[in-house]
């Protein structure tokens, strides 16, 4: 039977509030309140496979760069709000900290429309974050219900920023055959042809349309990112032009990290009156050099 666990909550950086889940076996992550932003993910025995911008801005309010933001009810500029959305700009309450009978934990947190929420976006709505780490994996799934009395459309993406030695190196594999949209130019492109991408200074920008799992390797390491229920997926790394012009990003920190992102990008998602939807991401770290 799950086993809820006391996990206090501590000051964070930038006096933001975090919690550390940490799963019986050794696997932890951090998760601060703002955003449900998991910033850190460390499998058991292992080391970080997140990528954390060391400039990022953690004050109240503010996007964090890096980790896996939640990107929630629109994703990028795909609609009339905020780039992203609002739901990892506010507080989220934690409800709860089990550990399961396989040695893993997981967190859950929970957000509902304010005041503040409708002000940009008038709905009422009730939605949640679960997060478990345990053994090689990360399993984060999101769900929402509308509590209101009209349907409303979202889009959006578990923004998971992957840590790499150097981007330059690393190849993904599970795109093939796929139509993308290159968002750089804005532009269609034919399906891809290539069975692996590589990555040069120029960055790479594309919504996936169909795409349900990615490997992404580099060296001896190699990382699967498998989607539930969510039907794209977003890759990027802004290169280093555009990288020089993202003022919370370190300087070459563009070759650390690569986004592989679980999306509803292509067709936004309508959602009846009491009708709920469920999507998820797992990231499996099948090996390490």
């Amino acid at each position: 039977m799950p086993q809820s666990i006391p996990t206090p909550i501590l000051s964070g950086a930038g006096g933001l509030k975090k919690f550390v889940l940490a799963a019986p076996d050794g696997a932890r992550a951090e998760i601060y309140l703002q955003g449900s932003h998991v910033t850190s993910w460390i499998p058991a025995g292992g080391v970080e496979q997140l990528f954390l911008s060391r400039t990022a801005h953690f004050a109240p309010g503010d996007a964090i760069r890096g980790g896996v933001p939640v990107c929630w009810p629109q994703f990028s500029g795909e609609g009339p709000l905020q780039p992203h959305g609002f739901a990892r700009n506010v507080l989220w309450q934690l409800t709860g900290v089990q550990a399961n009978s396989n040695r893993s934990a997981t967190a859950t947190l929970r957000l509902t429309d304010s005041a503040a929420t409708r002000a940009l976006w008038p709905h009422p709505f009730a939605s949640q974050i679960a997060v478990t780490v345990g053994g090689n994996r990360l399993h984060i799934a999101f769900s929402v219900t509308n509590t209101g009395d009209s349907d409303f459309t979202f889009s959006g993406a578990l923004h998971t920023y992957l840590r790499l030695d150097d981007v330059h190196n690393a190849t993904v594999e599970g795109f093939a055959g796929l139509p993308y949209k290159n968002t750089f130019t804005d532009k269609q492109a034919a399906p891809q042809v290539e069975r692996l991408l590589h990555f040069g200074p120029e960055g790479a920008g594309r919504v996936c349309y169909g795409a349900q799992e990615a490997a992404v390797r580099e060296g001896n390491r190699a990382i699967t990112l498998t989607n539930e229920n969510y039907p794209d997926i977003v890759l990027w790394n802004p290169g280093v032009e555009r990288a020089a012009r993202i003022p919370d990003l370190e300087p070459d920190g563009y070759r650390h990290m690569l986004c592989i992102e679980a999306g509803v990008v292509g067709t936004p998602v309508r959602l009846a009156p009491a009708a709920s939807w469920r999507g998820g991401q797992n990231i499996v770290l099948t090996s390490a050099g």
